[in-house]
């Protein structure tokens, strides 16, 4: 008899997840400014496929992905639910640890000694990420006034720093 199934991961959110290559794509998206904030949790684990038939005597390939947008130890159940059956009839735990590398900037203070009236000095920094992780980056855009006294910009405002 072949059975049907469906897969589903206990307590994960529904809104999609953020990745950080597609935010990196949309630079000028508000998230960089305010941050990313979901009014529903975002759904952070994907099963591919969720849901199929197995025929007698077979087997499936299950591809499990996190895409964690939340710092944080993750504990979840996957559920099988099988159709005519049950739901929850059977579980795999998972255990993952979101790890976030801390990138370093430098210089950690741009010196400007001696500068004249309306004349442009320009001093660059450098991200460095110093973990073996690649780490994600957001120049936050800054909210120009004519009375700034000083104007950032960079020809990259985001990105990934590789280790």
């Amino acid at each position: 008899v072949p059975l049907t199934f469906q897969l589903r991961m206990s307590d994960d959110g529904t809104q999609p997840a953020v990745d950080s290559v597609d935010q990196i794509r949309r630079d000028t998206d508000l998230a960089w400014r305010e941050g990313i904030h979901f009014y529903v949790e975002p759904r952070e684990f994907t099963m591919n496929p969720s849901q199929g038939t197995i025929l007698p005597q077979g087997h499936q390939d299950i591809e499990v992905t996190l895409c964690s947008n939340t710092l944080m130890e993750f504990c979840r159940r996957m559920l099988v639910e099988l159709e005519g059956i049950g739901k929850g009839v059977a579980t795999l735990i998972i255990t993952a640890r979101c790890l976030v590398p801390e990138l370093q900037v430098s210089p950690q203070v741009l010196l400007y000694d001696e500068y004249h009236l309306k004349v442009l000095y320009e001093r660059k920094l450098f991200i460095r990420n110093p973990s073996h992780l690649p780490g994600c980056y957001g120049l936050i855009p800054q909210k120009c006034k004519e009375d700034s006294a000083v104007l950032y910009s960079s020809p990259k405002p985001c990105g990934i720093v590789q280790p």
